[in-house]
């Protein structure tokens, strides 16, 4: 029974131990990868018929997505950011009705295969106003660079028609984390939103909330993410316009 005892006191301790810190934000890198899990909504449409990814193109919901970000902390208020994160879609549907893509026409009932891919960079800087051991609160200015392409082919004639998008994006943004215990790293809740509304070419607009465990330099994360796209091209004859929605689970690593 005692041996048992030890047993749970012992890591208890040394959680105890390990979770707490003088100053949570003293870190100058920290380094996350993540697991979306993507629900998918929106529109596509190239030189011809708006199509809806889900009723049209039959996409697949509930795909996994992986991304990266990378925050390097030059002093305790400014920081650098690189993120990123590849998007697949694939989808199977019979047409309900008669579709264009791309100067392509895919007639009633003929059964389609769709793939569009979607990658997205990010780079940019914060600075916190308010940064203490009980968190921070800063804001963003950066760019998003954003290639994105889209396929359908036909089942009954073979044709495929494809057409690819690259845009460079101007972003602003807020990001808060807080502490909720006092100098301690073990619970930790943060938040952020970043985008821009681009005019005629549409807008973006990204927001994440997270609630994390913290053990040592280790921080576990889970939240939700919606990420909105909306671009267009001049003439409005090409259009990109998904939705991410999920949830997101990711590991945070805080370098000294």
């Amino acid at each position: 029974m005692r041996c048992i005892m030890y047993a749970a006191i012992i890591p208890a301790l040394a959680f105890t131990a390990t979770a707490q810190t003088v100053d949570p934000e003293k870190s100058k890198v920290e380094l996350s990868g993540s697991i979306w899990r993507v629900d998918t909504s929106g529109k596509l449409q190239a030189s011809g018929t708006a199509l809806d990814l889900k009723t049209d193109l039959g996409i697949t919901q509930e795909k996994l997505t992986y991304g990266g970000k990378l925050v390097v902390k030059p002093s305790r208020r400014n920081k650098l950011i690189i993120e990123g994160a590849p998007f697949r879609l694939d989808g199977t549907q019979t047409l309900s009705r008669t579709i264009t893509y791309q100067g392509q026409t895919y007639q009633l009932n003929d059964k389609i295969t769709s793939k569009a891919s979607l990658d997205s960079v990010y780079g940019g800087y914060q600075f916190d106003v308010i940064s203490n051991p009980a968190g921070h609160l800063g804001f963003q200015a950066g760019g998003a660079y954003l290639n994105a392409t889209g396929s359908i082919t036909s089942g009954t004639t073979g044709v495929t028609a494809s057409k690819s998008v690259t845009v460079g994006l101007p972003l602003a943004g807020v990001e808060f984390r807080v502490f909720p215990v006092r100098r301690k790293a073990l619970l930790e809740v943060n938040g952020e939103a970043k985008g821009m509304a681009l005019g005629s070419y549409g807008h973006f607009v990204q927001v994440t909330g997270n609630a994390g465990l913290g053990w040592g330099p280790v921080l576990f994360e889970a939240g939700y993410r919606i990420a909105d796209y909306d671009l267009h091209t001049t003439n409005s004859s090409t259009v990109v316009a998904p939705r991410f929605m999920g949830p997101v689970f990711s590991i945070v690593l805080r370098l000294p």
